[in-house]
């Protein structure tokens, strides 16, 4: 898990960094907020519509391989990225071949790999996986802030794909699955809440079939759309209510500082109370802290801040362990990568969609409460799909 926390707090962080390259690139390029958003929306897109083949790849190469060959991919799309001289080109090579590169990285896979390892915790095990996601975004923010300070975003990308090669590569060549007679024993000695049906017959085939299948895509889908609308657009939209650069930047990087705690207590719940009421919880505590960045725009007392750091960050990264663990407790097995992988295609449209519809919200309407009631309605939507993954019943035969 170690190993997978490591990874996923590089691939995070350098995702999450984009909201501080943001206001360079427009005054760069000279672009409105949408066009620039669209090259992080490619990103998104792409990364998460490369889900289906990154399960495959990793029931079939393991993750040491798909976590190198990641690696190099995400580098090699970075280095192209720093030397573009138009957006058409950094969507060409900072959204598609870096964000392909950096999808083989990012919490799907490792999630798999932490799910199979501890088949009697996945709650806590995603959770623990997961901080490097929280702790990456908050060292990246503030370490990219920095460093596009002083060396400009060219600068920026290129250090982020020498960390890449110099960490990543090395650290994933311990990287393994378990082996699935133990992992079928652990789970008979440590027991499987909410486990499946029999996991030796699940196919994506049949899984397809199933409705629990399509009710975590839509929860993926929902939930995919609120959470980067949210990371790319705050320190603009904070900026624009009178809150200094770097206060904003910083506000950005608590945000993820705070989630290291929610995603423990995320993993905590969603064994003890359940998938559903976990994820009802942490999406009202989403929606409390966006209420406070409301009322930051009503009486411009930059205050209301720290209201929306606690609350909108304990919920941060609550959906993907959430729906990982669902998925696993229903269609655990040898085919679970390629499930799962079919099951976050949905996250790539869905974070294409939000990253762009901050940006044209805001163009369209000059606020971006709209776009934040936005989030507050597929919060809400995707509260209510978690509710309906029910397990598949047993025919009789």
């Amino acid at each position: 898990m170690a190993i997978a926390a490591l990874t996923m707090a590089i691939q995070n962080g350098i995702v999450i960094s984009f909201a501080v390259l943001y206001l360079p690139l427009i005054q760069e390029f000279g672009a409105s907020r949408a066009e620039v958003a669209a090259v992080q929306s490619a990103v998104l897109f792409f990364g998460g519509f490369g889900g289906p083949v990154i399960g495959y790849a990793l029931d079939r190469l393991g993750p040491r391989r798909l976590f190198q060959g990641g690696t190099l991919l995400a580098a090699l799309g970075l280095v192209l990225a720093a030397q573009a001289e138009s957006l058409s080109a950094l969507v060409l090579t900072y959204g598609i071949v870096a964000g392909l590169g950096l999808s083989a990285l990012g919490s799907q896979p490792n999630m798999v790999v932490a799910a199979l390892w501890y088949p009697g915790a996945r709650g806590k095990a995603i959770a623990v996986a997961d901080l490097g996601t929280g702790l990456g975004a908050f060292l990246f923010v503030s370490l990219a802030q920095v460093i596009v300070t002083r060396y400009g975003w060219r600068g920026t990308l290129l250090l982020w794909a020498v960390l890449l090669v110099a960490v990543l590569i090395p650290a994933n060549a311990f990287q393994r699955l378990p082996d699935p007679a133990r992992s079928r024993a652990r789970r008979n000695n440590e027991g499987e809440p909410g486990g499946s049906l029999d996991d030796r017959h699940w196919t994506l085939a049949s899984a397809a079939r199933a409705p629990a299948f399509r009710w975590l895509v839509a929860v993926r889908f929902f939930s995919a759309m609120a959470f980067p609308l949210m990371n790319v657009h705050m320190v603009a939209f904070a900026v624009g209510a009178g809150v200094p650069l770097v206060q904003a930047a910083a506000a950005l990087g608590t945000v993820s500082l705070v989630s290291l705690a929610g995603r423990l207590l995320t993993g905590w719940l969603a064994d003890r109370l359940g998938r559903a009421a976990t994820l009802t919880l942490t999406y009202a505590s989403a929606i409390v802290g966006i209420g406070n960045l409301g009322f930051l725009a009503w009486t411009g007392w930059p205050g209301w801040l720290v209201g929306y750091v606690l609350f909108y960050g304990l919920a941060q990264g609550s959906s993907g362990i959430v729906t990982a663990a669902r998925a696993a407790d229903v269609f655990a097995g040898k085919s679970f990568g390629a499930i799962y992988g079919w099951i976050v295609l949905a996250t790539g449209p869905g974070e294409a969609i939000g990253a762009w519809a901050g940006g044209a919200i805001f163009d369209a309407t000059g606020n971006y409460l709209w776009a934040f009631g936005f989030v507050v309605l597929v919060l809400l939507a995707g509260t209510a799909a978690i509710w309906r993954v029910r397990q598949p019943v047993r025919r009789s035969t």
